[in-house]
């Protein structure tokens, strides 16, 4: 097996553009998330990271929600947000995937299910079973 490439990032590390986004210290960020002022220096400084800890990211991402909504930017902060994936094709191609198309039967089924939920007014409650068995 081919050795992977040091210098190639895959999962680069946001934090630093995030607080520049919106002008947070070290220092206030720090405040927001109850770590450390140097901690936050260190995971700033950071490109790529290579361990870190739920606990972590909470505490970050909720410092950043609090200081983002304090500058009236009501934006969620995530974990999705902390990190940034790129896919760097190394001549492997990933596997294919497989479209499944439904049959006639299921394709009927779907639209006599629309033209139902089209002829009356369900309640939200309703919607959201409805949503929620088609997502399961």
């Amino acid at each position: 097996m081919e050795k992977r490439k040091k210098d190639r990032v895959m999962l680069q590390w946001r934090l630093r553009v995030l607080m520049a986004e919106k002008r947070i210290s070290n220092k206030e960020l720090a405040e927001l998330s109850g770590m450390h002022p140097t901690t936050i220096s260190k995971l700033k400084s950071l490109d790529e990271v290579d361990r870190i800890s739920s606990k972590t990211i909470n505490a970050l991402c909720d410092g950043l929600n609090k200081a983002y909504h304090a500058r009236g930017d009501l934006k969620l902060i995530t974990p999705n947000d902390l990190f940034n994936y790129t896919f760097e094709d190394d001549g492997n191609d990933p596997p294919a995937v497989s479209l499944q198309i439904p049959t006639n039967k299921e394709s009927n089924r779907d639209s006599s299910l629309a033209k139902r939920s089209q002829r009356r007014k369900p309640s939200d409650s309703k919607i959201v079973q409805f949503l929620s068995w088609r997502a399961g």
